[in-house]
């Protein structure tokens, strides 16, 4: 029920925030680009504000990217753009946008410029993504590495391993991936369920919520926030957890965690 609940109040808040945006974005375009992978297996994706949606399309046979931008000046429109391009070993898709890091205060009362992008292609290919700012969805791919500022990140149905070098802000929620490896997270909560094996090296404010890992569990240092582990197949490993319970069932391999924190 409780999980019903904020579905609905997410949907009913993003139609809010979208009526709303819509009232208030002075100007906007629609850019796109595409491009055959010829052998390439990697695409590399350059995204700055805005919402990112990267899936993996079954029989698909092109990269494609779609972007809806809003500006608040006319000028900027002819600043706006994405382009494609090959390298030796990957695809590359970049969004291009005016610079209005220098503005401050409520993102509507002064310059800006906002693209929401998607990004279609062969289920097969594996994804790198650097991302500014927005929510941040990746679907049905053979691999994904995320960089992320702030923002949500959503990943589902990743067939291999899926790293997160360094997420700012932001909560983080996976299901159904491989190998999963998280070097830095800032904030926010991270949730893992149906994973090879889940590696968090450091995470310094959130919960971790783990559930139904075919693997090993090994979290290095977590600064604050709850700890709960359940159907984990092999090891679960707490090196250092400086405040915030830890709880954890049907683990069948060797448990090694800091006993002051247990049941918390």
């Amino acid at each position: 029920m409780r999980k019903a609940t904020l579905i609905a109040s997410i949907l009913v808040l993003g139609l809010a925030t979208a009526t709303a945006s819509a009232a208030r974005c002075k100007h906007r375009v629609d850019r796109s680009a595409e491009i055959e992978p010829d052998g390439i297996t990697t695409v590399e994706i350059y995204a700055l504000a805005g919402d990112l949606r990267v899936r993996g399309v079954e029989g698909e046979t092109a990269v494609r990217a779609t972007g809806d931008a809003c500006v608040s000046k006319e000028g900027m429109l002819e600043e706006i753009g994405i382009t494609a391009r090959r390298t030796d070993d990957r695809i590359q898709i970049l969004a291009e946008m005016p610079d209005t890091s220098g503005e401050t205060g409520d993102r509507w009362a002064r310059q800006y410029a906002v693209m929401d992008l998607v990004v279609e292609l062969p289920a097969g290919m594996a994804v790198v993504v650097h991302d500014s700012s927005g929510d941040l969805e990746v679907t049905n791919l053979a691999s994904a590495e995320v960089s992320d500022s702030s923002g949500g990140i959503e990943l589902r149905d990743i067939a291999g391993p899926v790293v997160i070098p360094r997420d700012s802000s932001g909560d983080i929620y996976m299901e159904r991936v491989g190998d999963v490896t998280i070097q830095v997270d800032s904030s926010g909560e991270i949730e893992i369920r149906e994973a090879d094996s889940v590696t968090i090296a450091n995470d310094t404010s959130g919960d971790i919520i783990i559930r139904q890992i075919r693997g090993s569990v090994l979290i290095g240092n977590d600064s604050s926030g709850a700890i709960s582990a359940r159907d984990v197949d092999g090891d679960l490993i707490v090196e250092n957890d400086t405040s915030g319970g830890i709880r954890y069932e049907r683990v069948a391999g060797q448990v090694s965690v800091p006993e002051e924190r247990l049941g918390r």
